[in-house]
């Protein structure tokens, strides 16, 4: 196996030094995204998600809730990661987890950062409120399925420490330095894949697009929103890209946390995806 990963790593090489200008444009265009999109709506949620979470905001949620969520097994500091995460979205869902042994909160739990779909999603790419909208409530459902779905899969776990952390506010910044620096290298490497599928394949096929956003959803909601595409289709392949939330994220989640299972995360994943297009599908009918 690793003479086949040093194979494919060399070929790689000659690849980059065979197409270095196309793969600079890509790299700039990565750069671009992160820089413009990703740090302005993901700094704050990520920063203000681990400040909260460093400071117990577990300790003020009102105890009818933790009675409720008690009767399936999770913990009070387990429900504030649950909405925290909703807050600031995949890949911090999975930071914030790191010390849970409740391993799947880890794959009901992945919802995109709501700030990142509005601002950047909404505002610049899809640019229909309507649609948006939807594919946020089918995305949210979906996950919200999935962790009723599983409740008898939930062990009780307490949090080993859950004194106050000195300096939270020096920890959170660096605690969203070192997730978003991660976030960052795996789309640079990520890209260079990118580069590769725009090389070879044909442009502006759905296909393609596909694709794309099974490895990076950002560039693949791009190249998506770009295509003349009916609304309703459009808006269905964005939200299949963003429900997978691509090989890009899995890494991150990987290099966020040793004690994701890869496959059983993958096929969560597409389990959720399907889950997600069942609801579009109804919620569009029922609106049109």
């Amino acid at each position: 196996m690793k003479k086949i990963i040093i194979i494919v790593f060399l070929l790689f090489e000659i690849f980059i030094f065979l197409k270095s200008k196309e793969l600079l444009t890509e790299e700039r265009n990565t750069i671009s995204i992160c820089i413009y999109s990703y740090v302005p709506s993901m700094f704050f949620s990520i920063f203000i998600s681990n400040y909260l979470s460093l400071n117990n905001l577990c300790e003020y949620i009102p105890r009818f809730i933790t009675n409720f969520f008690k009767k399936i097994n999770i913990n009070k500091k387990e429900i504030e990661i649950l909405f925290l995460s909703m807050i600031s979205g995949y890949p911090n869902n999975i930071k914030l987890l790191n010390k849970s042994n409740n391993e799947y909160l880890l794959y009901v739990s992945n919802f995109i950062n709501p700030i990142f779909f509005i601002l950047t999603v909404n505002n610049i790419y899809l640019k229909n409120t309507k649609y948006s909208l939807i594919i946020l409530i089918s995305h949210y459902i979906s996950n919200i399925i999935m962790f009723l779905i599983f409740t008898d899969k939930y062990k009780f776990n307490e949090y080993i420490d859950y004194s106050k952390v000195s300096n939270s506010y020096n920890k959170a910044i660096l605690i969203t330095i070192k997730t978003l620096s991660i976030i960052f290298s795996n789309l640079l490497f990520i890209t260079l894949l990118i580069t590769l599928i725009k090389v070879i394949l044909p442009n502006n096929t759905i296909f393609k697009g596909i694709l794309i956003g099974i490895l990076e959803f950002s560039n693949g909601i791009i190249y998506i929103s770009n295509l003349s595409l009916k609304m309703p289709l459009k808006s269905l392949l964005i939200l299949i890209i963003i429900s997978f939330g691509s090989i890009s994220i899995f890494l991150q989640s990987i290099s966020l946390n040793n004690k994701i299972k890869s496959i059983k995360f993958l096929l969560y994943k597409i389990l959720n995806t399907l889950i997600s297009i069942i609801i579009f599908n109804v919620i569009i009918l029922i609106t049109n």
